[in-house]
């Protein structure tokens, strides 16, 4: 018999907040100067109480939907519609929050526009359904990693084909509290190696990647690739000089769905010379290396460990990959917290890599929901740097920073006036996460914000 609650979701509200990026941003094929943060606001009965749960993503351009022709603007306005359209569904709706993500899932595609990739489609769904996540957890008084281990949100009773409950209630068993989690700094293609330039910020935070390294300690490294072999082979020869002695933790490096199988066959030829061998060596996987439409249609052999990100657009994608021979797949709450517990279960049983990957995440309540999901799901480390790119916590009051700060004194400190990651030796204390709600949802709720 199931712990987890039927709710009635009363009312769905969504507010945005803009971001300006401190430093441009360069992945996939778009450069991210500006864009809005959007929050989602439920108001849910469950057990005779009335109860607020709070979420937030960044809308991050042409991630979601790379399809040509398409401006930042119009893949940013493109999720906002997902989002209303989830919540448009949503209202009145009644279930567990397994339930309820479900039939929002299935019925938000019908209200957009037609082509709407399946990823973006589902970035309202995953949206509110963590907020609904939040509205359990603060319901039943528990943490996130203590409602997911109880399974108060249902998913036990809703799982995917081939995926046991025995499974997956041994997965959810081995959870514990969060403490600490170690960071993956991500390179963008044209990030400043070891000279800021002219109108580099000066606000109290790194710029550089040696800056970085120096500063705070990260010896892991996500590094963007463009998909032309001798560029990336050049950039990677330049990374290699300045990480060298601090590559510990590994590197990984992300194509964003932008090389075809001869041109990535090139790049491993390339990356097997003499002259790459320290960072080669480094190595622990590649990202996505091929566009969504064809990854998935042939089985792969290249002999390098590879994960899907971008092709993980539906819950059922992760054992296709698998059996196809990609050796992972990576978790984000934009495309769902659900789907990352039921994928950590996977991962675990088929002793495939799971990874953590979303720089998107702004210090705040984003960052800390994505990080609360990624420290249950027992990842190494997670790329979380949107914070280097985007400053902090821009848009909040001041009320509601302070409040962030005082609550969650391990996660952030004062830095340009701004709240900041407190990153010391390579990593992020998190132990504040262990109070009820989902992540700092109650830093939030107190604020009025």
């Amino acid at each position: 018999m199931s712990n987890a609650p039927s709710l009635r979701l009363r009312d769905i509200r969504l507010s945005e907040r803009p971001v300006t990026m401190r430093l441009p941003f360069q992945f996939g094929s778009t450069e991210v100067r500006e864009t809005a943060e959007i929050y989602c606001r439920v108001t849910v009965e469950v057990r005779d109480q009335v109860v607020p749960g709070i979420s937030a993503q960044l809308m991050v351009p042409r991630w979601f939907d790379k399809r040509a022709g398409l401006s930042n603007e119009e893949t940013i306005e493109e999720l906002r519609r997902a989002c209303e359209a989830a919540a448009s569904v949503g209202r009145g709706m009644q279930g567990t929050v397994a339930a309820l993500s479900s039939g929002i899932r299935a019925e938000t595609p019908g209200r957009l526009s037609e082509g709407t990739p399946a990823l973006a489609a589902g970035f309202g769904p995953a949206l509110v359904e963590m907020a609904l996540i939040d509205a359990v957890c603060r319901a039943a008084d528990m943490p996130f990693w203590r409602a997911a281990e109880a399974d108060l949100f249902g998913l036990s009773h809703d799982l995917p084909q081939g995926l046991s409950k025995d499974v997956f209630d041994a997965a959810m068993s081995g959870i514990g509290p969060p403490a600490r989690i170690a960071l993956r700094h991500t390179i963008g293609f044209d990030a400043p190696l070891v000279e800021r330039g002219t109108g580099a910020p000066r606000d109290g935070l790194p710029v550089t990647v040696a800056e970085v390294a120096e500063e705070t300690g990260i010896r892991a490294w996500k590094i963007k690739l463009k998909g032309d072999p001798d560029a990336d082979a050049r950039r990677l020869t330049d990374l290699q000089s300045v990480l060298a002695g601090r590559m510990q933790g590994g590197v990984t490096l992300d194509a964003n769905e932008q090389y075809t199988a001869d041109a990535f066959r090139a790049l491993l030829e390339q990356l097997s010379s003499d002259s790459l061998s320290d960072l080669a060596g480094a190595v622990r996987f590649f990202e996505q290396p091929f566009a969504r439409e064809t990854a998935l249609n042939a089985p792969v052999d290249f002999g390098v460990p590879m994960v899907i990100d971008e092709s993980d657009d539906h819950r059922d994608v992760f054992p296709r990959a698998l059996d196809l021979g990609w050796a992972g797949t990576s978790i984000k709450s934009c495309k769902g917290v659900l789907r990352a517990l039921v994928n950590m279960a996977r991962a675990r049983a088929a002793g495939a890599i799971l990874t953590a990957e979303d720089l998107t995440c702004q210090p705040g309540l984003c960052w800390t929901q994505d990080t609360a999901m990624a420290a249950v799901c027992g990842v190494r480390d997670v790329e979380r740097n949107g914070h280097h790119f985007a400053g902090g916590m821009q848009g909040a009051s001041e009320p509601e920073c302070a409040a962030m700060l005082a609550a969650h004194d391990d996660i952030f400190e004062l830095r340009g006036g701004r709240p900041a990651l407190a990153i010391r030796a390579g990593g992020v204390r998190i132990g504040s996460l262990d109070r009820p709600g989902f992540g700092a949802s109650d830093v939030l709720l107190r604020s009025g914000d």
